[in-house]
């Protein structure tokens, strides 16, 4: 119970004729806030624990490439949207993200910006990249930086059910090892993002759940984590016939 909880609990009391007196109100306070903060300190230390062993597994990820399915499904679990292409991201903030079904888009961001390309309409969106995943939990999956994990809660989940147990104490036996992270300041488009890794530690599935309650799952295969990469992976080459709309 918290404090302003225990405060509306005593008032309610002695307005229904019980009476407590100031000594006794106090000790529950005292005690209240007691609890209140070793409860705090003790879920600061799992969530800590918890984004270190996360941060250790992703920093092992210098290098992920792979092929991915994607589904995506309303709050209803309609199909609204299914699409397949290839994933690539190195460490620290680089991805190019490619669709071949069902239709051929690009997505790169290069560290700076995020380039969004639309071959359908021959269009190209460029924005800041710290501006358009400041506030997405995708961002871990290529940052390095403390300042901007510290703006997310960490849980570990053990064949998709959560644990309040740290790090240390999950049995790591389990063929899938999943993570989920929340944003702490509300209002993003990205409510959870759920990282799920095989026994290999390789990133295996990715599960996002927006603000308008629609899941977009994405299933990887063909993994690698380490391949040369082309000079020209995260750069993108516009033809002259595009519309740039820069909005850095």
């Amino acid at each position: 119970m918290n404090k302003a909880v225990s405060v509306y609990f005593i008032s309610a009391l002695t307005a229904g004729g019980l009476t407590i007196n100031a000594a006794n109100a106090s000790a529950e306070l005292a005690t209240s806030s007691s609890v209140d903060t070793t409860a705090i300190a003790q879920k600061e230390s799992i969530n800590d624990s918890v984004s270190s062993s996360l941060q250790s597994r992703l920093s092992n990820m210098k290098q992920f490439r792979a092929n991915f399915t994607q589904t995506v499904v309303d709050a209803q679990q309609n199909v609204v949207h299914e699409a397949q292409g290839t994933l690539t991201m190195t460490r620290p903030n680089k991805l190019r993200w490619e669709t071949t079904f069902p239709d051929e888009t690009l997505l790169v961001a290069d560290g700076d910006a995020v380039w969004n390309v639309d071959t359908f309409v021959e269009q190209v969106t460029v924005l800041s990249q710290d501006n358009a995943i400041k506030d997405n939990p995708i961002v871990l999956l290529t940052s390095t930086d403390e300042a901007t994990w510290s703006k997310f809660s960490i849980s570990q989940m053990n064949n998709g059910v959560p644990t309040n147990t740290s790090a240390s104490e999950i049995n790591n036996d389990t063929v899938m090892q999943s993570y989920q992270i929340t944003p702490k300041e509300e209002g993003g488009q990205i409510v959870t993002l759920t990282l799920s890794f095989n026994q290999d530690n390789e990133l295996a599935s990715l599960n996002m759940l927006d603000a308008q309650q629609q899941v977009s799952t994405l299933v990887f295969n063909n993994i690698e984590t380490r391949f040369p990469i082309p000079a020209d992976t995260f750069s993108v080459d516009i033809p002259d016939s595009f519309i740039v709309d820069d909005q850095r």
